[in-house]
C-alpha cells in the first residue's frame, strides 16, 4: 500500500493539474485575505478575526475539486488499466488514491494556512485588532488544514466512483452552491450535515442561524462520507470492465 500511495503522490508532483489547483487555492485565499485587510477598516473584534481566518477555508473547496479530478483522471487518460495490472486488488487501488489525495490536500492546507498566518496576523496586529486566544487560532487554522485533507480524499473517492472529471466537478459545485443551501433552508438541523455545513464547522466559520457541529464531530461525519464513497467506488470498480 505504501508503494501505491507513493506512486500516486509521484503523479501529483509530475502533473500540472495538481500544481495549478494548489497555486489557484493559495492565490485565491491570499487575494481574499489581502483585499479584506486592505479595504475593511472595521476588523477590530475577535469575531471579525475569526470570520476572516475561517473565510480562508475556501481552499477546502479547491482541494475537493482536486480530488475529483485526480480520482476520475485515471479513467479519462486510460492509466487505470496499468494501475490495476500492478495492483489487481480494487480496495488497495481505490484506497491508495484516496490516501494520496488526503496527503495532497493536507500539504495544500499546511502551505495555505502558513501563508495566511504569515500575512494576516502581523497585519491584524498593526491594525490593533483583538486577536482570539492562541488555542482558538490554532483550532481555526488546523481545522482548515484538516478540511482540505478530508475534502481531497472525499473528492478522490467520488471521482473514482463517477469516472468522469467534468461531471464530477459539476455535481460537486451544484451540491455545494445549490443543493446544500436548499436543504439548509428547508430542513432544520440538517444543514449541519451537508458538505457546506461540515466545511464551515471544520474551518471555524459562522453558518448564520444554522447550527454547526463541533470540529471533531464534523470531521468524523465527513470521514464517514468518504468511507461510504470509497466502498461504493470499490464495489463498482470491481464490477466494471476496464
Amino acid at each position: 500500500m505504501i508503494n501505491l500511495v507513493l506512486a500516486e503522490l509521484l503523479k501529483f508532483r509530475t502533473t500540472r493539474t495538481f500544481w495549478g489547483l494548489a497555486g489557484s487555492a493559495l492565490g485565491l485565499v491570499l487575494l481574499i485575505v489581502i483585499l479584506t485587510l486592505a479595504i475593511d477598516d472595521h476588523l477590530n473584534t475577535e469575531q471579525d478575526v475569526r470570520d476572516l481566518l475561517s473565510t480562508a477555508g475556501i481552499y477546502g473547496l479547491m482541494a475537493l475539486i482536486l480530488g475529483v479530478v485526480a480520482g476520475a483522471g485515471e479513467y479519462r487518460h486510460g492509466t487505470i488499466a496499468w494501475t490495476l495490472l500492478v495492483t489487481p486488488n480494487r480496495l488497495r487501488a481505490v484506497g491508495g488514491g484516496v490516501i494520496a489525495c488526503f496527503l495532497g490536500g493536507l500539504a495544500i492546507g499546511v502551505v495555505v494556512a502558513s501563508c495566511v498566518t504569515a500575512v494576516a496576523l502581523p497585519w491584524l496586529s498593526a491594525k490593533d485588532a483583538v486577536l482570539p486566544p492562541t488555542g482558538d487560532l490554532l483550532k481555526i487554522l488546523l481545522g482548515g488544514v484538516l478540511y482540505a485533507a478530508l475534502a481531497a480524499a472525499l473528492g478522490s473517492a467520488f471521482g473514482q466512483l463517477l469516472r468522469n472529471q467534468v461531471a464530477g466537478v459539476v455535481i460537486v459545485l451544484v451540491l455545494i452552491f445549490v443543493v446544500d443551501p436548499v436543504i439548509a433552508g428547508l430542513l432544520e438541523n440538517v444543514g449541519q450535515f451537508t458538505l457546506t455545513g461540515l466545511g464551515i464547522a471544520m474551518s471555524g466559520g459562522d453558518n448564520g442561524d444554522t447550527n454547526v457541529l463541533p470540529l471533531g464531530v464534523a470531521a468524523l461525519v465527513w470521514a464517514l462520507y468518504t468511507a461510504l464513497f470509497t466502498a461504493l467506488a470499490v464495489i463498482f470498480t470491481s464490477r466494471r470492465d476496464i
